[in-house]
């Protein structure tokens, strides 16, 4: 691969250097937030805040197909970078390929299979007869467009990997950008609503899916996609390691769901746009942790492949001072900032405003904890332990939230929903400690 240039020798690790490697990466976490983020804030703005609870209710859809997406994306790039650290290509390349080939497969056939089902899929989701039509249109654009959600994550990830961390940037500030456009034309301009808004995204995704593609026969990498001695069983090998991300992804979308049942049953239509906004807004907030853990995954994974482990322990030492440091920075803005960031989805005046501006500096507590699990993940995928950063993923995104999320509102009502994330959060910590001190000495 071409990344061995960013894999330097030990005396040339700086902080500097590693936030310039790992800067595009956040941007990139940034601007595929845009995918949702800014379809929010035109929705909500232009069209209304039912339409915004109709996406919102859909986004369970989301996350499945972007789990699929993500558990090959994260586990077959994390086992191609070791493989590339190795020095073996062809088995890097067989990590590639299988990626695609599993990730589009099933893929599509969940996407079939949710298709076909709509109607009973939405009503199940928490579709109210007032926004079930919006709730189609949204969600049938996702289903239509599963290979380009796929591919987008995909090329995103492996790009990264083979040392172009500002090629995988441009994919996605491409497609953030002609989203951002296309929402206002579509939205803003002609009026198109729910239609036009899925529609932006959509495109946006398939402008990044043909950068992503050109990037092969422009470049000079050695990776590249092969038919040759292929093993299913590596591709078996790419989704257990990632599968932490699908669980992620997958709880993300049952708890969105049970969210969205508890707002709705204290606050109604109002209360599930009010999750709308704190969920976008979390993208926004969060999106700095996974930038800069994933950002790190492909040099501790090429470095663990190589067996430099003087340098993986100099990267994970920098990444243990980011995630005492940064939570603390976050929290604080998040709070300051929340009557600012919630005003980009609805007024100030309305009921929802007062409801999400509540919501986020309780569920904003969470940020103090959350980054130092998600860190611990994708530092146990990177090191191909993946189904130990499973374990993590399962107790803060589903076990514990959901638990919480049961006993919280009984008490606290509304206040209940919103500290269910951080209550998880907090307990996930001591075990997520548990878990890296064990694997102190995972080299």
């Amino acid at each position: 691969m071409n990344s061995s240039s960013v894999f330097f020798a030990k005396n040339d690790i700086r902080f500097r250097k590693i936030l310039l490697f790992v800067l595009p990466t956040y941007l990139t976490t940034l601007f595929n937030t845009l995918y949702t983020i800014v379809d929010g804030m035109f929705v909500s703005k232009y069209v209304g805040t039912n339409a915004l609870a109709a996406i919102n209710i859909v986004y369970p859809i989301v996350n499945v197909l972007t789990g699929i997406a993500l558990m090959f994306a994260t586990g077959g790039s994390s086992l191609a970078a070791i493989s590339a650290g190795a020095k073996n290509n062809e088995q890097a390349n067989q990590e590639f390929t299988l990626s695609i080939i599993f990730s589009l497969a099933i893929g599509t056939t969940v996407s079939l299979a949710i298709a076909f089902n709509l109607s009973r899929v939405l009503t199940f989701l928490g579709a109210t007869p007032l926004i079930l039509d919006d709730c189609k249109t949204y969600a049938l654009i996702w289903l239509i467009g599963v290979p380009a959600v796929i591919g987008k994550e995909l090329l995103t990830y492996f790009i990264r990997m083979s040392g172009s961390p500002g090629y995988s940037f441009f994919l996605s500030i491409s497609g953030g950008i002609s989203n951002i456009l296309l929402d206002y034309i579509f939205v803003a301009q002609m009026k198109m609503g729910v239609l036009g808004a899925g529609l932006a995204t959509l495109f946006g995704l398939f402008l990044s899916v043909i950068f992503g593609i050109l990037y092969f026969p422009c470049r000079n990498t050695s990776l590249i996609p092969t038919f040759k001695h292929l093993k299913f069983k590596t591709g078996f090998r790419c989704a257990v390691n990632g599968f932490s991300e699908f669980i992620d992804q997958i709880a993300i979308a049952i708890t969105t769901v049970i969210f969205n049942r508890a707002a709705l049953s204290f606050a109604g239509e109002d209360g599930i746009a009010s999750v709308s906004i704190i969920m976008y807004l979390q993208f926004l907030f969060i999106g700095i942790y996974f930038g800069y853990a994933s950002g790190v995954s492909p040099l501790l994974s090429y470095a663990y492949g190589n067996k430099s482990d003087h340098i993986c322990k100099k990267l994970e030492n920098y990444a243990r001072c980011f995630f005492i440091v940064a939570p603390l920075i976050l929290y604080i803005v998040a709070y300051c900032t929340s009557p600012l960031t919630v005003s980009c989805f609805t007024e100030p005046e309305t009921t929802v405003f007062s409801l999400a501006l509540n919501g986020m500096r309780l569920y904003g507590i969470g940020y103090l904890f959350s980054g130092f699990n998600i860190y611990a993940t994708i530092r146990l995928t990177s090191y191909g332990k993946g189904h130990y950063s499973a374990i993590i993923t399962l107790l803060r995104s589903f076990i514990l939230l959901l638990l919480f999320l049961y006993f919280l509102p009984n008490y606290l009502q509304l206040n209940g929903v919103w500290l269910a994330m951080p209550a998880a959060e907090f307990l996930t910590l001591f075990v997520t400690l548990y878990i890296n001190h064990k694997f102190k000495h995972i080299l």
